[in-house]
């Protein structure tokens, strides 16, 4: 081999390594450009949140949270009431899903705007809402405008076995027996219909549970009567 084809031989080794070392240079810049910066650019406490972070109830924070809501009989009750708004597409309220498929709104059921003001007077964006009502704003002369009347409810739902006691005893649940406790204290739709319940028939019979604690649906059962022995 001559010393022409050495030298170039040569030549092209250095320029070789050459291209190594410049290719390994620029690698090297890379990775610092991409490191960790310095501790000071993190935050100035440890427990500061991130922005767009909750405020503690798992749900992450909005721009409005603090601003009043301005409630009125057509806002959109599911922004706040997110459970109630769920159960009208849960099967396990059938009460919610059959008034949802008849396309009926919160507002057909809660008409007492009276009442819906003062609950959502100070009520503001981010606030929790109530777990479960604290007053009633569905007036039974609504609920019959639909269904009918307590005497039209009785005979749709006299072959129902929903509410029947320990003893076996079955009674329609729309038709109350005379008495004078019950004259007393008249019943209205929602001391047994939470639009929103999975469990109807528990619910009536917690209401009549109020008075029948002995789980039975008759009178005289809490006191016996006894004559006392006289001397």
């Amino acid at each position: 081999m001559t010393v022409q084809a050495h030298a170039a031989d040569r030549r092209l080794v250095v320029l070789a390594v050459l291209g190594v070392v410049l290719a390994l240079t620029a690698a090297m810049w890379t990775l610092a450009g991409c490191a960790p910066k310095a501790e000071t650019d993190a935050p100035a406490e440890s427990g500061q949140k991130a922005e767009g972070s909750g405020s503690g109830s798992g749900s992450a924070a909005s721009a409005m949270d603090g601003q009043p809501v301005n409630w009125t009989m057509e806002s959109d009750c599911s922004m706040c009431h997110t459970s109630e708004a769920e159960s009208a597409t849960d099967a396990a309220c059938p009460q919610a899903t059959a008034h949802e498929a008849e396309g009926v709104a919160c507002a057909q059921c809660h008409t007492d705007e009276g009442e819906l003001s003062t609950a959502h007077a100070d009520v503001k964006f981010g606030d929790k809402p109530a777990s479960k009502p604290t007053m009633v704003t569905v007036d039974p002369a609504t609920c019959e405008s639909c269904h009918g009347t307590l005497e039209d409810m009785a005979a749709k739902t006299a072959d129902s076995t929903a509410l029947t006691d320990d003893k076996g005893t079955t009674v329609n649940p729309h038709e109350r027996p005379a008495g004078e406790k019950h004259e007393e204290n008249p019943a209205t739709c929602t001391d047994c219909h939470n639009n929103h319940s999975k469990d109807l028939p528990k619910d009536s019979m917690r209401y009549c549970a109020q008075c029948h604690h002995r789980g039975t649906f008759e009178c005289g059962t809490c006191h016996e009567l006894r004559e006392r022995a006289t001397t």
